[in-house]
């Protein structure tokens, strides 16, 4: 414990006025540009969820049935030249036992309309102290990607794997400690690009105005070709709500009323945990990853989840509770000048941790994310994929087979529904990319 304290008092302190190098110390620092020209051509058999110009896909629109037909069954085709990328590192810097990197990184994006726009991707700092008695200290300030999707599946599509993997990057402050085989990880995020859903939409506001930063906790093993990695997110907002006024008609029989000409501002804070397992193995050209989550109110992540109201009968209130999914993929791939590569994922719904308070319907008190239909409660994706590496130009062939359950009817008390029908689209892209 003495030589851990140590440790971490020493890299303090390279932060501290106390450490002044005089300039035959300084390192300069190196630049790389690099990037990459990409192309995508993309048929599909449905009308889909998507963004990007229908490039970042999220899962197949429900079935529009007119005259016994499903008017949403209709084959689209599409060519693009968007999401080309651009980005510039930072290494070498050292300042006494300090060494400083970073990455800036952009890409062409369309986040409104047809025109694509030059948009950040990563832009952060590592402050690395690699010679402290006990292990390596690095330290990751700015955005990049959110711990939990930082593994991303074998595909080639611009989704890398989402809904069936969280995707998001966000502005953070992450510690990574590196002892031996283990690398513990610590540190807290805030919400930029990729938002939580409440009652006023996705907005950043919920975790402005909350105050708590959202918190990651995990450890890494690596050991010759193996890579194992467990993790937890904690996340909490202050979703407030102005709320139809609650009475109480009896109490021991749990009867309440309610009125819509009535408000009260819900104030309750939304607490939300999600736990993380990813596993890898390389050997040669042959690798395999798994992860599952299984992930509590985690639409900021691109997942299909959010959270909704239950009545608290020991407080006589009204609070915020998660709905949980449990999200997957196994992906694996083989090669390099010929690559073959698969992803399965899995996403299912769970329910709420608590059952839901609905004044006319649990759709009033339920808030999901709306980038796909909030009425899919499961979901199966396969994406097998052929690639051709000409040193830094690659050809890329895939098929994504995405299958959504709609649910009929109203939702039960945990957010879920007792019947509904399958949709199944049919996705075959083609994407030729030019690294340099």
């Amino acid at each position: 414990m003495k030589k851990i304290l140590l440790s971490l008092l020493a890299a303090l302190s390279a932060l501290g006025p106390g450490v002044v190098c005089s300039a035959q110390e300084e390192t300069p620092s190196k630049l790389k540009l690099y990037g990459f020209i990409r192309n995508y051509m993309v048929f599909d058999t449905h009308e889909v969820n998507a963004g990007t110009q229908d490039l970042y896909f999220y899962m197949p629109k429900n079935s529009l049935v007119v005259d016994g037909m499903d008017a949403n069954a209709v084959p689209s085709f599409r060519m693009l030249a968007l999401t080309s990328r651009l980005g510039l590192n930072i290494s070498g810097y050292r300042i006494g036992d300090t060494q400083v990197n970073g990455n800036i990184e952009g890409d062409f994006y369309c986040m409104n309309g047809s025109l694509a726009t030059f948009r950040l991707r990563h832009a952060y700092m590592g402050i690395l102290w690699d010679n402290l008695e006990l292990g390596d200290l690095l330290l990751n300030v700015g955005q990049t990607w959110h711990p939990m999707a930082a593994d991303l599946p074998h595909v080639t599509n611009l989704e890398t794997g989402a809904p069936f993997n969280p995707f998001n990057r966000s502005p953070q402050v992450m510690f990574h400690w590196t002892v031996g085989k283990f690398t513990w990880t610590g540190g807290i995020l805030y919400p930029m690009q990729y938002l939580p859903t409440g009652p006023n939409g996705k907005s950043a506001a919920y975790n402005k105005y909350g105050m708590i930063p959202e918190v990651y906790l995990g450890v890494s093993l690596r050991s010759g070709g193996f890579l194992g990695r467990i993790g937890v997110n904690v996340f909490s907002s202050k979703p407030l709500w102005e709320a139809p006024t609650i009475y109480i008609l009896d109490e021991a029989a749990h009867e309440l009323a309610y009125n819509f000409n009535e408000t009260t501002t819900l104030r309750e804070r939304l607490f939300a945990i999600s736990p993380m397992a990813f596993l890898q193995y390389t050997h040669g050209s042959f690798q395999i990853k798994a992860k599952a989550v299984l992930a509590q109110s985690g639409e900021h992540m691109n997942l299909l989840s959010g959270y909704g109201t239950t009545f608290n009968w020991n407080r006589l209130a009204l609070e915020y509770t998660p709905m949980r999914d449990l999200v997957g993929f196994l992906s694996f791939q083989y090669g390099k000048k010929f690559q073959f590569m698969a992803m399965f994922g899995l996403m299912q719904q769970l329910g709420t941790t608590k059952s839901l308070f609905a004044y006319q319907d649990s759709d009033r008190t339920l808030w999901l994310n709306n980038s796909a239909d909030p009425r899919i409660q499961r979901a199966l994706r396969a994406t097998p994929t052929l690639a051709y590496n000409l040193g830094k130009l690659t050809f890329a062939l895939e098929y994504n087979g995405t299958a959504a359950w709609f649910g009929d009817g109203d939702r039960n008390r945990g957010g879920l529904y007792e019947s509904g029908h399958w949709v199944l689209n049919h996705r075959i892209q083609q994407m030729i990319k030019f690294s340099f």
